[in-house]
């Protein structure tokens, strides 16, 4: 924004007058011109940052239902597994022609939208009541994704006595019941888990529908 001095002398307080109400009506059209300007490219920077995040919302929304499904197998799985390893315990015949199943699926839940609309500034032109339920959802998000990252190292950790062993047959009774007990741990897990997921994925549902 530039500001010029007249293109001709000033000879009296009337001319200077005309001269000074010329600058002031020049800077407040800039200047609401600007302002006007800054306001669209805030509801666009608004408008986009909230079509991203409701999209990664009813992305996620489809993937916690295939991770409620995933986890509900993985837990059928880790109940059979518990069956298994106590017919091990019991009678070591008895798991002849039986296997454990340690295999657990998890789709991540996104956040780059989210991340995005926080970076660029969009929150802050954003109604508070709206930006804390983003975050609150997207905290709980947070804490599925971890709680899923731990089911899955858990898992590794269930199958270490089988590692340690070279034959699952001739596993120690020490070994037996250790097996037990961290595949009684990945149940538990498991089952909370899947809670967090369905929790969440009725606040999705809550969000969307608004």
């Amino acid at each position: 924004m530039e500001v010029h001095p007249p293109d001709h002398p000033i000879h009296n307080w009337r001319d200077l007058f005309i001269h000074l109400g010329v600058i002031t009506v020049g800077l407040f059209i800039a200047l609401t011109l600007e302002s006007f300007v800054e306001y669209i490219h805030h509801r666009h920077i608004v408008a986009e940052a909230r079509e991203n995040i409701r999209q990664e919302i009813e992305d996620n929304h489809k993937s916690a239902l295939d991770d409620v499904t995933l986890v509900q197998k993985a837990l059928d799985s880790t109940n059979n597994d518990l069956g298994t390893i106590r017919s091990l315990r019991d009678d070591r015949r008895n798991f002849k022609n039986k296997t454990l199943d340690y295999t657990i699926n998890f789709e991540q839940l996104d956040d780059s939208a989210w991340k995005t609309a926080r970076e660029t500034g969009a929150l802050g032109f954003m109604p508070y009541k709206e930006v804390q339920t983003y975050s609150t959802l997207y905290a709980v998000q947070d804490i599925v994704n971890t709680q899923a990252l731990e089911v899955l190292h858990s898992e590794e950790f269930s199958m270490s006595p089988i590692v340690a062993s070279s034959e699952i047959m001739k596993m120690p009774p020490s070994d037996i019941d250790k097996l037990l007990h961290n595949t009684s741990d990945l149940y538990v897990q498991l089952h909370s888990l899947k809670g967090l997921i369905q929790q969440l994925d009725t606040q999705y549902g809550a969000k969307l529908n608004k």
